[in-house]
């Protein structure tokens, strides 16, 4: 039952970085700010995913920056933003600490459900 529910809340996650990368732009994208919100998003992206795909979590890894790269690319085709090689290496580093954090952290789903 939670690895289940993890599942539906990640696809969420998925679906809130497309809209949110490929939408109007909500936050301003000047500064630091967005190379912030990158990492983060990134970061959580892969920690929560990585938290069910124990097993070569490299694969996941790789899925996860191409997810990152295809937004990117996307981005070019929208009528408000433009894609960025700064936010697709921001969005690696940002899948690096997710993937790092799954690492060193207890698996929560397992917390859980003991």
């Amino acid at each position: 039952m939670i690895k289940r529910v993890w599942q539906v809340i990640g696809w969420f996650g998925v679906g809130a970085a497309l809209v949110l990368s490929l939408g109007h732009p909500v936050l301003d994208e000047g500064g630091h700010r967005d190379k912030v919100m990158h990492l983060a998003g990134y970061a959580v992206l892969m920690f929560w995913w990585a938290q069910l795909v124990t097993r070569q979590r490299w694969k996941l890894a790789i899925a996860v920056v191409l997810f990152g790269g295809a937004i990117e690319l996307l981005q070019g085709l929208t009528p408000d933003r433009d894609p960025d090689i700064f936010d697709a290496i921001t969005n690696a580093g940002g899948v690096l600490l997710g993937w790092l954090a799954a690492r060193l952290l207890p698996n929560l789903p397992a917390e859980i459900a003991a």
